[in-house]
């Protein structure tokens, strides 16, 4: 899951049931944007970019995408995804769509 921290003003709620520690699940964060100076010299833009698209190289996420749309429906899709009414497992949006 990417959780587009940009877009939508409530807190997002995971749950973490007997599937996430039976199965070993582990959550990955990324921030390939901007990160305070005091952070930013671990690693750069291009490096946590890399490794953000490296995990996503992983073909078991391929069964998960149900759903794509151009970043111009992005208002209507978040609000499906949001009001309930998305039977969509994981919509990708196409950022190129012009």
């Amino acid at each position: 899951m990417i959780e587009a921290g940009w877009y939508g003003d409530r807190p997002a709620t995971l749950m973490l049931g007997a599937d996430f520690h039976s199965r070993r699940l582990t959550i990955r964060s990324s921030q390939v944007g901007r990160v305070p100076p005091r952070r930013s010299s671990s690693r750069t833009t291009r490096d946590r970019l890399g490794i953000a698209l490296a995990l996503l190289r992983d073909p078991a996420f391929d069964s998960l995408l149900t759903a794509r749309s151009s970043w111009r429906e992005l208002p209507e899709v978040m609000t499906r995804m949001t009001d309930g009414s998305s039977t969509d497992l994981c919509h990708t949006i196409d950022w190129e769509d012009s």
